[in-house]
């Protein structure tokens, strides 16, 4: 358990509470107001939370044309994304130092990390960016909100929802290497009912992987199929339902270590929702039960070699009271309760081992006069295998003047052992992997302050934010020099990562808007070493400008500095340009084209692994 820290947060709590009482409504209206549920879990708008997220809309995704979600995540400042060797290769996520693994992704609320490897960590190899109406990046300890994956933090992608009347959509693509990628869609809504059911198909031959040594200089190829059904109806004034199905195939050629290796990843996910509002919406109410199951299989040739699954059900109930609202001043209790069952087996395991935990969680929120927002949570974990344990969570975020606000929080989280890590076996021919059955959990103390100035007459805000990251326990793959196995060891040191995030959503004119961000970070594993894969500097600026009511163009420069990789390898910083255009035929038919790495750099993002060179795409959309 952790004990409470004297912070700046403090200080920034006591400042916001004594300002003076003024409305902010005016900054309300017309500022960034995208609505966001992983900061609270009920839904509120960005600027009434103290968290630092960054919200990716539908729009933002439409106009860079990303094929992925790890794409457009490289975007996000505090936000670092490691791929190893092209479309389809493995490709882990970074928030604030943190290790992927303790990242939570979550997908139409589906808890989605992937309990068929090692780590547990979430693959975004797979994710592509068709269908998401908004995708939102939660930073900082979230585990008293969220529980164990998220130490580090919380990804939740919200796919679109049927809307009124019958809207099908198509879109076709085709690239360099035979890449094509087809998706179709049919939504709609009527009466209490609402569905949506998508499905995309994408194949490409692919780069060749590795570099180096054990380079095969054949293409690794790639394909991925995917299916998302969503329907939801309204019974009564008080009671509704939804669900969400959602299945993935998905198949990766790569170099292995003396022939051609390629390995298949399954993903089925479902869950239903229930809701109930009673006294005039004043108390909701939403029971659910989730499932997700992922398997991973290894081929040599047509030779199955080595198979892994994991598989996660998980029930929560969740209750909101909203009080009376008494002289401008609006409170919310909220009371979650959560119970889940993981399981792992691997190929080498006779049967599966489960892990089983339960959950209380106490929110709060509250305003004064749509002025000062204040969340806190506190979370007790019970777990089969660990000890319980208790993470809490507090955020505030208020207007010292129109148009200036200042956001803080300040949490603690625990990520426990993944199953793989305690259980598992994997052979390489570099030296077999073992699981750690004495793994302890690992603990963080979060932190982060920041002032954001928005622009009354623009749809338009700048923000700088200070953060600061401590772990202890930290997970660490270390490798015997004698037996040549590894295994996961707690590190003795404290890891930290702090450094400043600086965004600007800015809307010059109505045809012309920029987005920008920077971070500067600096990390220590506890043992005067930087964390490996995580830069100092990282920079990217994206900006569309619409010619014409029909022809729009979008280009976007991604700057990623220097970093440390296995092997004490010295990673180059690397700067890469991505163009791209689209032209609307009319209102049913819009034509597209880009162009990714456009002055052909050759970079590395994982030591050995080699990136795309210059790649150039068109496609056509129906709707």
């Amino acid at each position: 358990m952790f004990k409470p820290h004297h912070t700046p947060l403090a200080l920034v709590l006591g400042s916001l509470l004594s300002t003076a009482s003024f409305a902010a409504d005016t900054i309300a209206d017309n500022t960034d107001n995208d609505i966001v549920i992983s900061a609270s879990r009920v839904e509120s708008k960005r600027i009434e939370t103290g968290s630092s997220i960054t919200v990716l809309d539908e729009q933002y995704l439409k106009e860079n044309q990303a094929r992925t979600v790890a794409e457009v995540l490289q975007d996000v400042p505090g936000v670092s994304v490691a791929n190893s060797g092209g479309l389809g290769s493995t490709t882990s996520v970074f928030i604030r130092g943190a290790d992927s693994n303790k990242t939570l992704v979550i997908i139409d609320g589906i808890e989605v990390n992937d309990l068929s490897s090692i780590t547990g960590g979430y693959d975004f190899a797979h994710l592509t960016a068709d269908n998401i109406e908004r995708i939102e990046i939660l930073k900082g300890s979230q585990s008293a909100l969220w529980g164990s994956d998220a130490m580090g933090g919380v990804i939740n992608i919200i796919t679109k929802e049927g809307k009124a009347g019958f809207n099908p959509t198509a879109d076709f693509e085709i690239g360099e290497n035979n890449y094509h990628k087809e998706s179709v869609s049919i939504s709609g809504a009527q009466g209490s009912s609402h569905y949506s059911l998508s499905a995309s198909n994408l194949e490409t031959d692919g780069i060749s992987a590795k570099n180096g040594e054990f380079d095969d200089p054949d293409d690794d190829g790639y394909k991925n199929k995917n299916v998302t059904l969503k329907a939801g109806h309204q019974f009564t004034d008080i009671f509704a339902m939804d669900t969400v199905l959602r299945y993935s195939d998905a198949e990766n050629e790569y170099d292995g270590y003396s022939s051609e290796v390629n390995s298949t990843n399954q993903q089925h996910q479902a869950k239903l929702n229930t809701n109930l509002d009673l006294l005039d919406k004043q108390w909701k109410n939403r029971l659910s039960v989730a499932f997700s199951d992922s398997e991973n299989e290894t081929f040599s040739g047509s030779t199955s070699e080595y198979a892994y699954e994991g598989q996660k059900i998980k029930t929560d109930l969740q209750s909101d009271y909203y009080l009376n609202t008494v002289n401008e001043y609006t409170q919310r209790i909220s009371l979650i309760a959560e119970h889940e069952n993981d399981k792992y087996q691997s190929w080498s395991m006779d049967e599966k081992e489960r892990i089983e935990a339960s959950s209380i969680v106490l929110g709060y929120g509250a305003d004064w006069q749509k002025t000062v927002f204040l969340n806190a949570a506190v979370r007790s974990d019970f777990n089969s295998k660990f000890d319980d344990t208790t993470t809490y969570h507090l955020d505030i975020s208020g207007w010292l003047s129109d148009g200036t606000r200042l956001h803080a929080s300040h949490g603690t989280g625990v990520k426990n052992p993944s199953l793989g890590q305690l259980y598992g076996y994997s052979p390489s021919a570099w030296g077999d992997y073992v699981g750690n059955p004495d793994l302890e959990p690992e603990e963080s103390l979060s932190w982060d302050v920041g002032v954001e100035y928005n622009f009354a007459d623009l749809d338009a805000y700048i923000d700088l934010t200070y953060f600061d990251s401590r772990y202890t326990d930290m997970h660490s793959y270390k490798t015997d020099p004698v037996t040549w196995e590894g295994t996961y060891v707690n590190l003795d040191g404290k890891a930290t990562a702090r450094g400043v995030e600086f965004t600007a959503s800015l809307r010059m004119t109505e045809d012309f808007h920029v987005n920008a961000a920077y971070t500067f970070m600096e990390t220590d594993d506890g043992d005067n070493n930087e964390l490996l894969r995580r830069p100092k500097h990282a920079a990217s600026l994206n900006s569309n400008y619409k010619y014409t009511d029909n022809l729009s163009a979008n280009i976007g420069v991604r700057y990623v500095g220097e970093r440390l990789d296995y092997g004490n390898v010295d990673l180059d910083d690397y700067t890469v340009i991505n163009i791209g255009a689209a032209y609307q035929v009319n209102e049913h038919i819009t034509v597209s084209s880009r162009i990714e790495n456009a002055f052909d750099k050759e970079y590395e993002e994982v030591s050995g692994y080699n990136t795309d060179p210059l790649t150039a795409y068109v496609g056509i959309s129906f709707k």
